[in-house]
């Protein structure tokens, strides 16, 4: 029987990193990319100074991967330094042809890892093609390159309370403050993006220079992103206020947000209250529904929709799901204004 690729954890690869444990390749993937960058740009600076970048740091392109400029990189030697590093930043493996992977196979095995590194990271690319794993050919290269004595690590989001600790710092490093519910307020605003949080981070700090961010100067400042603006909209329709959704409407749009954009996050924050209901009318717990439908580190979604679903009739959000899929049809068919589309359909909400 195969045995299953055994990922690398985060704190595993920054412990290795810390002690100068270099394997000699890495692939690096998911959704938290802030991070993943990050951590490349913290491995290249460990392992070639600036001045010897020149002829030391090769950098391939996935959409333009010339593979014999790869192997003759990695198979030279450092000039005036340790070490050479050669990165390829989004490379997908299922684009490869097959004698071109035997190639690249052969080269990862004959990295010599006290003089060469290669950094394979996927910034733009889903290396898992829309699943919870790697596609067969990207897990194959994986698997190619731990058995060559490298790390394959998953940079997934973190939950909202993980990040509460690394805000703090952030901000008391700003020379502020910020507390613990306003931390966590910051984290679940900007869906646990580390980018988009350190974004926050900086004007928040300059709002309150020397004093204590509060949960009322992040509800102030942060504009949500789309899945949490929209949610709101989705609330707002389900309990029947007209008045807010036809506030929060026109403010999405001012923020330069397509019609179809909105629609599809609007269907999509329906199904979360829909599942919320159906959970808490047969007995079923957050977790359940987290772990039933993938929320993985999202499950603060699942919470509120737990929490605001309580007084909505499940009939009217099954009736507010269609409404929403036969929009979408509607959208991608007829020549009508899709802002008209979507203003009717939220219409036909409020009604049910």
């Amino acid at each position: 029987m195969k045995k299953e690729l055994t990922l690398t954890s985060e704190s595993e690869l920054y412990r290795q990193i810390r002690a100068g444990d270099i394997r000699p390749c890495y692939l690096f993937y998911g959704k938290d990319v802030a991070t993943l960058e990050s951590v490349v740009k913290r491995l290249i600076s460990k392992l070639v100074p600036d001045d010897a970048r020149d002829f030391n740091y090769h950098f391939f392109p996935g959409g333009e991967f010339d593979l014999s400029e790869f192997a003759d990189a990695l198979g030279s030697l450092p000039v005036y330094s340790d070490r050479l590093v050669a990165t390829v930043n989004d490379l997908n493996a299922e684009s490869l042809k097959a004698a071109d992977t035997k190639f690249l196979n052969t080269v990862i095995s004959e990295i010599d890892g006290s003089t060469a590194t290669a950094i394979f990271y996927a910034t733009g690319v889903d290396l898992c093609g829309g699943k919870k794993k790697l596609s067969p050919k990207n897990l194959a290269l994986a698997e190619k390159i731990a058995a060559a004595g490298g790390e394959v690590v998953e940079f997934a989001y973190k939950q909202p309370q993980e990040l509460v600790k690394y805000i703090r710092s952030r901000v008391e490093k700003g020379g502020s403050s910020i507390g613990y519910d306003a931390a966590l307020s910051l984290a679940e605003a900007c869906l646990c993006n580390l980018l988009m949080i350190n974004n926050e981070i900086e004007k928040l700090t300059a709002f309150r220079p020397g004093e204590t961010i509060s949960d009322s100067d992040v509800s102030l400042l942060v504009a949500g992103q789309l899945d949490t603006d929209v949610y709101k909209l989705a609330r707002a329709v389900a309990q029947g206020d007209r008045g807010a959704a036809f506030t929060i409407l026109p403010e999405l749009y001012n923020r330069g947000l397509e019609s179809l954009a909105i629609l599809n996050v609007l269907g999509s924050s329906f199904v979360d209250l829909y599942r919320a209901k159906l959970a808490v009318l047969s007995g079923r717990t957050r977790d359940d529904v987290a772990a039933g439908f993938d929320y993985k580190n999202r499950a603060f979604v699942i919470r509120d929709a737990i929490r605001d679903c309580s007084r909505i009739p499940v009939e009217r959000l099954r009736s507010c799901v269609a409404i929403a899929a036969d929009c979408d049809i509607d959208m991608k068919s007829k020549p009508t204004d899709k802002r008209v589309l979507l203003e009717e359909a939220i219409t036909k909400m409020l009604g049910v």
